[in-house]
């Protein structure tokens, strides 16, 4: 094996892949597409970003058969909270011992492309309208809304400090 240590990424519009360069960058290790890394990482310690959609991290169990998962990372429009982490633990059964995490992402509809950009649509107007209803929003939450009418991104290694404190 080449290195004990890994970061795997799956990214639909690019915000969870710059976290992954971010991430990769801060912690000296290599960052590989889930699909595209090579076979002398073969059981590996993983480090995974995902995006999410439906409330799942997507592609974390295909890499959880593949490799082993020390650590999962979800990337969303949301605004970060640890309910949000806990659940994903909870919907994608991620065994106590992985920390998990939640970042705020990006979002750009246009590179969305067939049903993906019909369903976020709706979404989109679902979240706008909900947001727009509170008296007050938070700064991650204007972003959440900026991000409903157009292309806006919370990408920080800013955001990564507690996963790279873990490792460092």
């Amino acid at each position: 094996m080449v290195n004990s240590k890994i970061i795997v990424y799956s990214s639909n519009t690019g915000f969870t892949e710059q976290y992954a360069k971010l991430l990769s960058r801060a912690l000296d290790m290599p960052s590989y597409k889930l699909g595209s890394v090579p076979d002398c990482h073969r059981g590996a310690e993983v480090i995974y970003l995902g995006w999410l959609f439906a409330g799942m991290i997507v592609g974390y169990k295909k890499c959880a058969k593949k490799y082993s998962v020390v650590c999962a990372v979800g990337v969303g429009m949301s605004p970060p909270s640890a309910e949000l982490a806990e659940g994903l633990r909870a919907t994608m059964s991620i065994p106590e011992s992985v920390p998990v995490f939640y970042l705020q992402g990006g979002f750009d509809i246009a590179k969305l492309k067939g049903p993906m950009k019909l369903i976020m649509k709706f979404k989109c107007r679902e979240i706008a309208g909900r947001l727009n209803a509170k008296p007050e929003l938070s700064e991650a939450e204007q972003l959440t809304l900026d991000m409903c009418h157009g292309p806006a991104s919370a990408v920080s290694e800013a955001s990564l400090a507690e996963i790279i404190a873990l490792y460092r």
